[in-house]
């Protein structure tokens, strides 16, 4: 080791010789090429610069000299660098969400609720970031838990609550399911073996994939039951993809498969975000709400099948009339004979999917009922409690969360067989969980809350309230028209968010059930299917480059519109399951919202 006064010397000169050129820092020569400037002037004096090997007289190591490199201003870099990797849109988020943040800072909304604003120009802030996608949207989704604790809106514990809640559970138990199917190919099985029924017929055929895409993407991912289809769809059309026969059907199957994932994730309550946040607004804020699995499948499954059946016609009549193709049917037995026969991990995975879906139905009448807590503490079952005193309360500790982690544990307790020594689940699947889904969902209840607790909501719902002296029908039509067209521009799950508070705050104001609003309003969260970036399904069609703008506006606009007239329709025929929904029910006169 070096005396200090020698170890000084050295380090300056060490520095006169990097000055000098002589040696290269290791950050600079370590720099990645995307952020070297890529310029003519730039390529000559790379021409320029010869590399040299220097050793130092201390014995520094020998490193490479980039003449003139070095001295890249850091300004300049990022403007010939991340700035121009921006689009259009993105730029225009840049500028706009902090410009219109800063205004809405300084709006005085309502003396009553002085909190509003800042809760607005937070609220404006991530829906841009939202809509131009500046930054990714995981980071968005991390917003909330800086912008409302700094505007004084909401404590940051309040917000961090939100992002992990039951319904958080709810949406992992039924990930890890999700996983250990696709681990063990059960889901390509199923299709594989449903398209057998098809025949060959083109339009029996694209029914075909378009009910299984929509069956699977009730319980898995929808980017996971559309992904499913198109190596079947390509398979089918082997020698046949450049005719033009084959390139309508693939434009059919392509979009049909697309649109059927989208309207089959209505049908349950874990199929799709946009349900899975509504059902925990609903439930946050109404404690004896009767929204669940069950009665989620009874109002908005026929929906989801009318829908499918829709998107078929129209696709049908658009590109299939008078096709004249045979589709190669035997890639489809290729393909189920290189999965063999069904394996002991498909069979168990079967058994727990069902049981799962088994007890969802009957938790409502079997399980919830007797594990609870009634306010009149002499009770103990939902019915006796109900029975004593019409104002006493049943609390349940058990709902669809705990079935769905209950489902999740017991594939990490059950040996596999296609992996001898492992589980159906191990540690791995935790990286693979979609963390950017839990997220988004957990940014779009913090927003909520967010905007009820500063009085946002009530002040919104006051100004439609005093603006609308419509019909309840011909509210719904207004809400529904709105979310369906704002829903393609941001996320289900956010329009579910942002929208979900205010109308709770309006049904209560006008005293008409919260679910006559609230039911049209997620589906038509669902209804994007217009644009390639309004859900990953459409992105997957667009992405294959086989489907145009055009094709997807042709293809999408007829079952939107029909999408709207059910929504609008629906709440007041299988609604009824959630009770009647022309009267203004306790659970909404008990609620901590009041009128405004």
């Amino acid at each position: 080791m070096l005396p200090p006064n020698e170890e000084m010397q050295r380090d300056r000169d060490y520095n006169r010789e990097l000055e000098g050129g002589a040696v290269q820092p290791e950050s600079v020569a370590s720099m990645p090429a995307s952020f070297q400037i890529d310029s003519d002037e730039g390529a000559k004096n790379d021409a320029e610069a010869t590399p040299q090997a220097t050793t130092t007289s201390y014995g520094r190591p020998k490193k490479e000299v980039v003449a003139k490199r070095q001295d890249a201003d850091c300004w300049e870099t990022y403007t010939h660098g991340y700035w121009k990797q921006f689009t259009l849109m993105q730029k225009i988020g840049f500028v706009l969400g902090p410009l219109l943040s800063i205004i809405f800072c300084f709006v005085e909304i309502s003396d009553e609720h002085p909190k509003a604003n800042d809760a607005l120009a937070g609220t404006i802030f991530i829906v841009v970031m939202w809509i131009c996608e500046t930054v990714p949207i995981t980071v968005t989704t991390l917003m909330p838990l800086v912008l409302y604790p700094l505007g004084s809106v909401e404590r940051a514990g309040t917000l961090a609550h939100q992002y992990l809640n039951h319904t958080s559970f709810l949406t992992l138990g039924a990930f890890f399911v999700v996983m250990a199917i696709e681990d063990a190919m059960a889901h390509k099985r199923f299709a594989l073996w449903a398209l057998r029924f098809c025949g060959t017929n083109p339009k029996i055929v694209l029914a075909g994939f378009m009910v299984i895409t929509a069956i699977v993407s009730m319980f898995a991912s929808n980017t996971s039951a559309t992904l499913l289809m198109l190596p079947v769809i390509q398979g089918l059309l082997e020698g046949r993809i450049n005719s033009p026969d084959g390139q309508r059907f693939e434009k059919a199957a392509l979009l049909g498969v697309s649109l059927a994932a989208t309207c089959g994730g209505c049908g349950t309550l874990i199929g799709t975000g946009a349900n899975l946040a509504f059902s925990l607004l609903v439930t946050g804020t109404f404690s004896q709400v009767p929204v669940n699995f069950q009665t989620w499948m009874g109002f908005a499954m026929p929906i989801a099948f009318i829908m499918v059946a829709t998107a078929w016609a129209s696709l049908t009549f658009i590109y299939l009339r008078g096709i004249n193709l045979n589709l190669n049917t035997s890639s489809l037995q290729r393909e189920r004979e290189e999965l063999g026969p069904v394996s002991r991990d498909e069979k168990v995975l079967g058994v727990v999917l069902f049981l799962m879906v088994a007890i969802w139905l009957v938790t409502p009448y079997a399980i919830e009922p007797y594990l609870g807590y009634c306010n009149d503490e002499q009770y103990t079952n939902k019915y006796d409690c109900d029975a004593a005193d019409p104002a006493n309360s049943w609390d349940e500790y058990v709902d669809d969360s705990v079935v769905a982690i209950i489902g999740a544990i017991a594939l990490f307790w059950i040996p596999s067989s296609q992996r001898p020594g492992e589980m159906l689940l191990d540690e791995s699947c935790f990286k693979r969980l979609p963390w950017g889904v839990i997220l988004l969902l957990g940014a779009g209840f913090a927003m909520a809350t967010a905007i009820d607790s500063s009085g946002l909501s009530s002040e919104v719902s006051n100004v439609i309230a005093s603006a609308t002296a419509f019909s309840d029908i011909a509210l719904v039509a207004i809400v529904v028209v709105l979310v369906a067209v704002i829903t393609e521009l941001i996320s289900n799950v956010a329009s579910v968010t942002i929208f979900s508070p205010i109308l709770f705050q309006l049904a209560v104001d006008k005293e008409i059930n919260p679910l006559l609003l609230a039911l049209p309003a997620t589906i038509a969260a669902s209804l994007a299917f217009l644009l390639p970036t309004s859900t990953p399904p459409m992105a997957i069609a667009f992405a294959t480059g086989r489907v145009t703008f055009y094709d997807m506006i042709k293809g999408g606009m007829a079952l939107k519109l029909v999408g709207m007239v059910l929504a609008i329709g629906f709440p007041f025929i299988t609604g009824t399951v959630f009770g009647d929904l022309s009267e203004y029910p306790v659970w909404a006169q008990n609620s901590n919202l009041g009128a405004a």
